[in-house]
């Protein structure tokens, strides 16, 4: 029962009491008002000092008959009082008293009228109850909101109200105080943010930002790319000539063209690696893409009108280097800073790139035979998952499983989800690998029947901004309800961040049915982290750019401290992906950190596909 009827009804009931025994008391004393009076009657007669024959005579009087009920009588009655006259024989008979009272006319005037004022008092009393809770019933409203949907909603004050209470303008000024403090441990993290991985000067990524991300690509199975080194040759000349501002104004233009060529990249970084040279990282892509691109990009760069004095033939030069993951980062670095020098020594505006290795030739297959093998991948359930276990820093125990996926070939060889998915997407058969993935680990999870083991999934952006997905990811989990609970959702920070109106139902409609929420990838990009306060997230994960040389780098541990003070207010796990040496793990330990993930603890359990035939 809510708390504010429940004092109602004590306080009713207080009154309804009080109101009860004030007319028990009223009938009380008019009882005793009539025996008083019967009494003094009986005196009065008895001081007359009548004979017998006297009284038989004094009893035949209309007075006497008619005061207060009194007769006289030889015979003892029964239901009546009777008074013995002392000296003689008679009786003087009575009414009882509470039959005289409780039969009068004046008493049920009395009682009427008493009902009524009750009535009117008890009436009142809930009017006046009702205002006075006011504000404690919006308090219960509120608290009961704040149960049902497991965080709190801010306390709206009536201004116009004169009843506010001193309680509820409390909790509002604490939560203001509270609001206000996320707000600056927000700004202050994108600030620590910003101080170590942005160039201050065009708020894009500095050199540390650009070899964090490469160094952390390479750690991915079968990581394939490119690096551009952008050079603009004749800044310092300009600078010289018309001073450092109007070379920021150009530089500033440059890095927005070079930002609308890239922006139909499914990803890339963009760092200022130098005074005047830009850097960007393309994962994923092939040869013939880069190509395209790099003619694209300079096109673009050339329409930049330079002032009078600058030689625009001469001004861009763009070194590539393509890669994969057998390449070390200084290897890929020292490649692309070849091919700069390259196109600088041919004189005007060009790019230039080494001959590439092998990877691309075997791994490159156009769109038509990608959607063959795809289709024919899923028809035929030829996907392998693995699981990576996430370690508990505290006890070493295993906190669940991260499930990774591959591909067979028509060889039998395995293909990395880095590999196919950015295919699969170009091929719109995200949906449906996403979907078959999460039969197949339910599938594995009821096989293995281990209940202490729980799992994470990556799902894509684009399946889970797709039409119904929701609906047929949860129609999966219906058929293994032993299941659901032991599933998380791992979605990178980036999209939940640039995303956020278009995930925020999708994920309301997952985590109200059971399934958690792991921001991945968490510190890959320099974004707001005001998603916090709008999704229900369950634990973090770094991005191994973040964890790569921990121990030697300074900027990084800064980043994290401040990370966890946000998480630490909503009590969300920060776990850390790509760990592989005892000194990045010791750090991460220092830092708090709640677990860890990588090599440096184990190497991926490929499960047999078994499960797939499971009826």
């Amino acid at each position: 029962m809510p708390k504010v009827k429940l004092i109602q009804q004590i306080q009713l009931r207080n009154l309804l009491m009080l109101m009860v025994s004030f007319y028990l008391l009223a009938c009380t004393f008019s009882v005793l008002a009539v025996y008083q009076a019967q009494n003094n009657q009986h005196t009065r007669v008895e001081v007359l000092g009548f004979n017998d024959q006297q009284l038989a005579n004094y009893a035949n009087k209309a007075a006497l008959l008619n005061l207060n009920g009194g007769r006289l009588t030889l015979l003892e009655e029964k239901g009546t009082r009777q008074l013995a006259i002392v000296n003689s024989r008679w009786y003087l008979s009575f009414q009882q008293p509470v039959y005289l009272v409780f039969t009068s006319l004046l008493f049920f005037i009395f009682t009427f009228l008493f009902a009524i004022t009750g009535s009117v008092v008890c009436r009142n009393m809930q009017q006046k109850l009702a205002v006075a809770l006011k504000p404690v019933q919006k308090l219960e409203n509120w608290a009961n909101l704040t149960v049902i949907q497991g965080f709190p909603n801010e306390i709206v004050l009536d201004e116009a109200a004169s009843e506010t209470d001193v309680i509820t303008i409390a909790i509002h000024q604490l939560q203001q105080q509270i609001h206000d403090n996320v707000a600056s441990d927000i700004s202050s993290d994108q600030s620590i943010r910003a101080s170590a991985l942005l160039d201050q000067e065009t708020h894009i990524g500095n050199r540390a930002f650009f070899d964090n991300r490469l160094q952390a690509f390479l750690k991915e199975d079968d990581a394939q790319g490119a690096v551009l080194l952008i050079q603009f040759k004749e800044m310092e000349l300009l600078q010289s000539l018309y001073g450092y501002q109007q070379a920021m104004s150009l530089l500033l233009m440059l890095i927005q063209v070079t930002k609308q060529r890239l922006q139909a990249q499914p990803s890339y970084f963009l760092a200022r690696r130098s005074d005047y040279e830009l850097s960007v990282l393309l994962p994923g892509v092939f040869i013939q893409e880069v190509k395209k691109l790099a003619d694209r990009l300079l096109n673009n760069l050339q329409k930049v009108v330079t002032p009078v004095g600058i030689n625009q033939e001469e001004f861009i030069h763009i070194g590539v280097s393509y890669f994969g993951h057998v390449q070390a980062p200084y290897q890929i670095m020292s490649e692309a800073d070849m091919a700069l020098r390259s196109a600088q020594l041919q004189g005007p505006s060009q790019w230039f790139m080494f001959e590439a290795g092998e990877l691309e030739n075997v791994q490159a297959k156009g769109s038509l035979k990608w959607r063959t093998f795809l289709n024919s991948a899923i028809v035929g359930n030829g996907f392998v998952i693995f699981f990576q276990p996430v370690i508990a820093s505290d006890n070493a125990k295993v906190l669940h499983h991260e499930v990774l996926s591959k591909v067979r070939d028509k060889d039998g060889a395995l293909i990395s989800a880095r590999v196919f998915l950015p295919m699969a997407k170009k091929c719109g058969l995200t949906v449906k690998i996403d979907l078959l993935i999460l039969e197949q680990v339910c599938r594995v999870l009821a096989y293995e029947k281990k209940p202490q083991d729980d799992c994470s999934i990556n799902v894509s952006i684009d399946s889970l901004l797709s039409e119904d997905f929701s609906e047929k990811y949860l129609s999966i989990l219906t058929k293994f309800p032993e299941i659901k609970p032991r599933l998380m959702i791992e979605i990178s920070e980036y999209h939940l961040v640039n995303h956020l109106n278009e995930l925020k139902p999708v994920i309301a409609k997952l985590t109200a049915a059971g399934i958690k929420i792991v921001a991945d990838k968490v510190g890959q990009y320099v974004v707001s982290a005001n998603y916090l306060n709008i999704y229900p997230i369950f634990a973090m994960k770094l991005h191994r750019s973040i964890v790569i040389d921990i121990d030697k780098k300074i900027e990084n541990q800064v980043f994290i401290q401040s990370l966890k003070t946000l998480a630490a207010s909503k009590n969300i796990a920060i776990y850390a992906l790509g760990v592989e040496k005892q000194a990045e793990w010791r750090i991460l330990l220092q830092l708090g950190l709640k677990g860890g993930q990588g090599h440096f603890f184990t190497e991926p359990v490929a499960q047999v596909a078994k499960a797939i035939h499971l009826d």
